[in-house]
């Protein structure tokens, strides 16, 4: 899980639950050492629970460096820069972070909220990088679809 935020932290504290291992990644080395401690940093109801659960048992660890996975969700803010034009930079960098990690038959899935056309950059970053992952690896955009704090 790339970005550890409203969206992405609830998203892999569900995952863990169902005992999966997860790994979640975000930038700010307080968020990582925050829910390594089996704690949240964000408001949303009985998700601190669930977290000290999943950390305790093992199925959720966080890191600010992304680990070789089967599937990377892409859950980073995409901020309004001015005149409405979305602000792709943290989508391109949690990319351009997990590029190193990714191996054949991995799926990557953007939920950031984007506009047309960002899944096919997601593409091309990955093939500039790594040509060797064309037809290798699955690509797919599924939106975020919850109310953080519902």
């Amino acid at each position: 899980m790339m970005g550890l935020g409203y969206i992405g932290l609830p998203t892999a504290a569900l995952i863990a639950s169902k005992g999966l291992n997860v790994t979640g990644v975000d930038i700010s080395k307080g968020v990582v050492n925050t829910i390594n401690e089996g704690k949240i940093h964000i408001v949303e109801p009985d998700l601190d629970g669930l977290v000290h659960h999943v950390v305790k048992q093992g199925y959720l660890k966080a890191s600010t460096k992304p680990v070789a996975a089967d599937v990377y969700l892409i859950a980073v803010p995409t901020p309004f820069k001015g005149n409405h034009v979305p602000d792709l930079s943290y989508v391109e960098s949690a990319v351009k972070n997990i590029i190193p990690t990714l191996q054949k038959g991995a799926l990557v899935i953007l939920e950031s909220t984007s506009p047309v056309g960002t899944t096919h950059k997601v593409q091309e970053l990955i093939f500039e990088e790594r040509p060797e992952l064309k037809g290798e690896i699955f690509i797919a955009y599924c939106p975020e679809r919850v109310l953080p704090g519902n």
